[in-house]
């Protein structure tokens, strides 16, 4: 029985040798842990706090409201660049404009024939004829690019001019 009880002796001493080591490299391994958490602690704090020392999550909260407001702005300006399209539309985007020399007797191609056309080719083709003693100035209304009244050859060279202009454009 003696060897038996020292048997058992030598066991209880093996274990409580093998739990003391464990014991002793788990306490070390929270010892180390313990020391990392307090340096990401620290480290979390001065992220928190911010480089300015303004509050991180304060900074944070400030930017989202930030785009949230620019985001209105975005959506106000493509609204109103949308209505701004639409009216450019009907804005004289397209001139086209021959000088000349209506009587043979005046020099300096005084005479003229202009047309201002918006983006449907609508608009009006002006002409002003210039003589010694008289001048005469009038208007003809232009409907997609056609007139209901007869042009002369300079206010077709005009219109022409005009439209060509919005062929290079779009």
């Amino acid at each position: 029985m003696n060897q038996w009880f020292l048997t058992i002796q030598q066991d209880i001493t093996f274990w409580m040798t093998l739990s003391l080591g464990i014991s002793l490299f788990l306490l070390l391994l929270l010892i180390v842990l313990w020391v990392n958490l307090l340096s990401f602690k620290k480290k979390f704090k001065q992220l928190i706090k911010g480089a300015d020392g303004n509050n991180l999550e304060k900074q944070l909260q400030s930017h989202l409201e930030d785009v949230a407001l620019y985001s209105k702005k975005a959506e106000e300006n493509q609204e109103r660049m949308a209505v701004i399209e639409e009216r450019m539309q009907q804005c004289v985007q397209y001139v086209g404009m021959k000088r000349y020399n209506a009587f043979e007797d005046m020099g300096s191609r005084l005479s003229y024939s202009i047309a201002l056309l918006d983006d449907h080719l609508n608009g009006v083709v002006m002409t002003g004829i210039y003589g010694r003693y008289e001048s005469t100035t009038y208007a003809k209304i232009i409907h997609h690019g056609h007139s209901e009244q007869n042009l002369s050859v300079e206010e077709m060279d005009a219109l022409q001019m005009a439209k060509e202009q919005q062929k290079k454009r779009n």
